[in-house]
């Protein structure tokens, strides 16, 4: 016989903690954002300099997008915990209330 354990609060619990990795990271990939594409251009606007402006730029808008899809998933993440405990807790006390009222 296999028994799951799931402690709705803990996985809620985890989901709010995960929640804020989450809201950390996306403030964070913002301020690398705008450092890195802040004003200025430290390469210079001479022929080689405008040929490593076009790659870096393509370069750091992958970075970025994959940043912020990390990001994404880590709240979609989050959000799934918390949903996942309050449709457990519900449905447990559903099954209680149904036990207790003799319900079958």
């Amino acid at each position: 016989m296999i028994v799951l354990a799931f402690d709705t609060e803990i996985v809620a619990s985890a989901g709010s903690a995960l929640a804020g990795v989450a809201q950390r990271m996306a403030d964070d990939v913002a301020v690398l954002e705008n450092t890195v594409a802040g004003s200025g251009n430290p390469w210079g606007d001479d022929e080689s300099g405008s040929t490593f402006a076009v790659a870096y730029q393509a370069v750091l808008g992958h970075a970025l997008g994959a940043l912020g899809s990390y990001v994404q998933q880590m709240g979609d993440a989050a959000l799934s915990l918390t949903l996942q405990a309050r449709a457990v807790a519900e449905a447990d006390q559903a099954s209680a209330f149904e036990i207790s009222a003799g319900v079958t």
